[in-house]
């Protein structure tokens, strides 16, 4: 008699904290320390598998718009700037880790530009570090590849995770409670959405930065419903509503689905 033994796998989330959040993106290198600690003492209450990425913020933005590297193209010449942004970038990505770490979540960097070194990123390095219990960080890079390079952001990088792990959610921690039904910043009189559909999902804001308009980056949060459970977007300045997402409990966000 052969007893066969069927094990449920285990879904992964993934969590994406903007560069906003982590950040101070009008100063150069200015990470919020005591925000950082709070979101991670949180990540480290949720005992599911994950994934995490995280914006460059003022430690890719700056430096990539004043050197034009925001625009794909030739590595020969721009030596010298890609290294140097790829180098403040990780700086951050190890001060995340770290944090991560001390609160006993197990973080290892997994840096983008090893692993998009090809027509296709090859995902085998997270795959393996989700398989041994650990929790693999990516993070907003400049990439090189056949003479060339660009700039990736976490927003697409989630959206590639998407495509391959198939996550039961995507998290966005952004600077604002969710989505609205005009820019927040601007109008003080914008509506909060807390569910909506994919496909009623437009976009006409063409506000940019190093990383592409903010058009794009939903365009690719839409797509990455039809791979995951739901995308949610929650204020990652009040790092208590991804507490309360974790535990299942209501919440100020945006679900879409």
């Amino acid at each position: 008699m052969i007893l066969i033994i069927w094990r449920k796998l285990q879904r992964v989330n993934v969590i994406k904290l903007g560069g906003s959040v982590i950040t101070d993106k009008a100063n150069y290198r200015k990470v919020n320390q005591a925000l950082l600690r709070n979101l991670c003492e949180v990540i480290s209450s949720n005992k599911e598998k994950k994934i995490l990425i995280h914006g460059a913020g003022s430690f890719g933005h700056i430096l990539a718009l004043k050197f034009g590297l925001d625009k794909p193209g030739p590595i020969k010449g721009r030596e010298a700037e890609i290294a140097r942004v790829i180098s403040d970038v990780l700086t951050l990505d190890s001060e995340i880790v770290d944090e991560l770490n001390a609160k006993g979540v197990k973080a290892i960097s997994v840096p983008p530009h090893v692993i998009y070194n090809s027509n296709k990123p090859d995902f085998k390095p997270v795959q393996s570090l989700l398989r041994k219990g650990f929790v693999p960080v990516l993070y907003g890079d400049i990439i090189l590849f056949n003479g060339k390079y660009r700039i990736i952001s976490g927003d697409e990088i989630a959206l590639d995770l998407s495509r391959k792990f198939r996550p039961e959610s995507v998290v966005f921690l952004t600077d604002v409670d969710g989505l609205y039904d005009r820019d927040p910043k601007k109008n003080k009189n914008a509506k909060l959405i807390p569910s909506i559909k994919s496909k009623m999902i437009s976009v006409v804001d063409t506000d940019t930065d190093a990383t592409g308009s903010m058009a794009g980056k939903m365009e690719r949060i839409k797509k990455m419903v039809a791979y995951s459970r739901r995308v949610v977007v929650l204020n990652g300045k009040k790092p208590e509503r991804l507490g309360r997402y974790f535990r299942g409990m209501e919440t100020i966000s945006t679900v879409i689905t």
